[in-house]
Order: structure tokens, then sequence, then C-alpha cells
């Protein structure tokens, strides 16, 4: 076999591989192989959750697209939308909707909200902006590549950042193209990426090769950058490290977290390294009092001291559950899981406190709080507002 045949081959074999990982996510669905945790058991005084409202949101996506359509909150309203178009202003106080617009597109990404509009993706790489009072359409740009994850805005500029490793800002009044910048793309990726998060006149992004940038919002000009994770391993599957948690911001941190890698504390300011914990983390954090929650690969719940990344505790026994990213209602950890039932730990010390079924063929989506309530949207693209029940 000559060289040229050689090389043809590896690059098909590279590339059947690179299909293969981003046509599906570490949520799909397949029993057989990943033996489910039983729940675990109740104790006499288990804490109760209870439905506030519950409203009908429409198709999250068939089991092939295994979408993450998770939705916003801004104010008073909370904005979800469905994989055929759909976008709905819903009241958080009642679930009242305050408006309802079909965009005509396939949806594909998380909704984003901010400075009186709402931001959806389609899956062509379009970027829809509603105006978030009255849902009539703003605008519409042209990302270079799907964009799963929720844009970020500062009401000067709305931040994407596509799965090319390509970051784009787009002025919030008009959607014209303001600047871009682009990362190195790792070689395998998980299909997904992080949120861009903006703070302080800066855009912070983290990138599936292991780098976090922070970039002025202004003018997309590189404030610093740096190689958080390193990928280790023989094989280019062992050396994944994406990075598909959001960045997590303290008030002088920040914090990411990757695949196969490493949870990282950095300061905001020139981005150095605070502590550094040992990791391998896909879904984005949270956090209250001090500790930081986070979902390991392997199902367990880790707290960490925000300010050392000291471990606080571990709670295991919910393997084969695909937990979605933790949230936080008063002081209780919660997390849903891909058969439906939203878990509550104690944030002291991890115990098992209490459950809820909300059903809907499991839940992919991020969970959101406010601090008192808890909003669940399920597969099957129900959005449930829950409450502590008293």
């Amino acid at each position: 076999m000559n060289d040229t045949v050689k090389l043809t081959a590896k690059l098909f074999a590279i590339a059947w591989l690179v299909s293969t990982i981003t046509a599906c996510t570490l949520w799909s669905d397949d029993d057989e192989k990943n033996a489910i945790a039983p729940l675990k058991d109740l104790p006499e005084q288990s804490i109760s959750l209870e439905s506030k409202w519950s409203r009908r949101v429409g198709s999250q996506g068939d089991d092939s697209q295994v979408l993450e359509l998770t939705p916003a909150i801004h104010g008073g309203t909370i904005y979800a939308a469905n994989a055929k178009g759909g976008v709905m202003a819903i009241s958080r106080v009642d679930g009242d909707v305050r408006w309802d617009v079909d965009l005509d597109v396939n949806l594909i990404g998380a909704v984003g909200a901010g400075s009186d509009l709402v931001l959806v993706s389609s899956a062509n790489g379009g970027v829809e902006a509603l105006d978030a009072a009255s849902g009539e359409k703003r605008w519409h740009a042209q990302a270079s590549s799907e964009v799963l994850a929720a844009a970020a805005t500062d009401g000067d500029v709305a931040v994407v950042q596509s799965v090319d490793a390509r970051v784009q800002a787009f002025d919030v009044a008009t959607g014209r193209p303001r600047w871009s910048y682009s990362a190195s793309q790792a070689v395998l990726t998980l299909r997904g990426n992080s949120s861009p998060v903006i703070h302080d006149g800066l855009v912070y992004v983290a990138f599936d090769n292991g780098k976090m940038a922070a970039l002025d919002a202004k003018t997309g000009l590189l404030q610093w950058e740096q190689r958080f994770i390193v990928p280790d391993g023989r094989t280019e599957l062992e050396r994944i490290i994406d990075v598909q948690a959001d960045p997590f911001l303290t008030s002088t941190d920040v914090i990411v977290a990757s695949y196969q890698g490493a949870i990282v504390s950095a300061a905001q300011v020139r981005g150095q390294p605070q502590w550094e914990q040992k990791a391998s983390v896909v879904r984005s954090m949270a956090s209250a009092d001090g500790s930081l929650f986070t979902i390991e690969g392997n199902d367990s719940v880790k707290a960490l001291s925000l300010t050392s990344g000291r471990e606080l505790w571990v709670a295991e026994g919910f393997s084969g559950r695909r937990l979605s990213a933790p949230a936080v209602i008063g002081n209780y950890v919660a997390l849903a899981d891909k058969k439906g039932y939203v878990h509550l730990l104690s944030q002291t010390d991890g115990a098992y406190v209490g459950r809820y079924d909300v059903g809907g063929g499991g839940v992919r989506a991020n969970l959101l709080s406010d601090g008192d309530t808890l909003y669940v949207l399920t597969n099957s693209g129900k959005l449930y507002a829950l409450v502590i029940k008293s």
C-alpha cells in the first residue's frame, strides 16, 4: 500500500470516528449496555416537591437528535423553545403564556435571553433574535456553523459560540456582525460546546482543545488565553477533553470544567490558575454558600470548595441515570435523570432527601432555578415549575 493510499485510509478512519462521536452525545440512551442504578431509599423525613404549574412547550426532538433546548430565565419570564421552531414566553408566577411564535425553522440550541432579546439557533447555523416583550422578530444572523449552546448578550453585542470553535458577536440592534474569533479545533470532539459568558466587558469562552480565552466584548480582541486542560492518553478517544460545561464565574475567578480532564479555577483578570481538581465533567455547574456542585461522567455528584477546590462530599448511586446539570433550590441540590426523576440532595453533606417524578421520557435540558422554584423541561416537551412542599 503506497503512502497516498495509507494517508487516505487514515483520514477516512478519523473522519468516521469524528462523525460517529459528534452525531451523538454522552446522553444517548442504551439501557442494555448501561445498567441503571435503582432508586435510592427515601429517609423517614423526606423533602417533597410539588408542581406550582406546568405548561406544554412542544417537541424536544426525537431520540436520534438528542437536543438540549434548555430554557432561559429573564426577569419574571421563562423563555422556552421546541425543535419545530416554536418559542414561548411564560410567566414564572403562574405559567400563563405571554406570547407564542412559530419561526418555521428547526431549532437545535439552548435559549438565550437578555437585553430585551430572546435568542435561538436553527439547524443551519441561523441565529434568530426576538423581542422579549412581544416575540416579534428583530433580526436574523448567520453563524459559521451549528450553535448548540445559549447565546450571551450584554446590551451591546450578542455572542454565540459554534461547534467549529468560532466565537461571533452580532450587534444587538441590527444583527450585523461585529467581530469573530477562532480557536484551533481538536481532532475528535463530543457534539456540543459551552456557552460564552459576558462579565465586566469581557467574554469568557472555553474550547474543546482545553484552552480558555477572555475577549474584549466590544472589539473581540484577545485579552488573555490559557491552556488549562492537557489531553492525556494513547488514543484520540482517550485524549478528548471537550469543555461542555458553561464557564462559571465567582466574584474574582472563572471556573472551567472538561470531559476527561479537570476543573480549573483561574483569575478573571489575567487567567492565572488558582486551583485544579482532576475530573470528568460534561454538565454545567451550580453553586451556593461557598460550594460548587458538579456531575461527574460516572453520574456521581460532587461538592467542591469554591475557594480551594477541596472536595467536600461525594454522592454516588446514580450510575446509568445520565444526570442533568445540577441546580439549587432552597437548601438542596436538585438534579434530574433520563427516567424523569428529580432528585434532591442536602447541600451540607450530599444526603439523599427527596425526589419527584416528572416522567416525560426523562430530562436532558439543564435544570433552572430562581432559588425558590425549580424549572424542569422534560424530553417530551412539558415544562414544570416545582416548589418545596410546605
